[in-house]
């Protein structure tokens, strides 16, 4: 099984490969606590993934943080594997998609 360190590599590897469309940063030590492992604006979207092993769970704080995230209008996401990753950039596609000019 990878650790949440592993999953975290193979996830930023993965979203570099978007070039300009996607900035994406792994959060380091912060002043509080409780934000997401990686955050990422894709196509003008907000997205804190918080990456976990199959078995992890989120504490309290990543729960705060996550509700902060979302009140803002901004996407805050458990994911497990670049495959969730994918599934999160492929519904911002969409929307993408479906606000473009008719």
């Amino acid at each position: 099984m990878k650790t949440e360190s592993q999953i975290q590599a193979l996830i930023l590897k993965f979203m570099r490969t978007f070039g300009p469309a996607c900035w994406v940063i792994k959060a380091a030590v912060c002043n509080e606590r409780g934000v997401p492992d990686i955050l990422c604006c894709y196509k003008g979207r907000f997205v804190g993934f918080e990456v976990k092993t199959d078995k992890g769970r989120i504490s309290g704080p990543q729960r705060v943080q996550n509700e902060r995230i979302r009140r803002a209008c901004g996407r805050a996401v458990v994911v497990r594997s670049v495959a969730d990753v994918r599934v999160v950039l492929k519904h911002i596609n969409k929307e993408v998609d479906d606000d473009g000019p008719d």
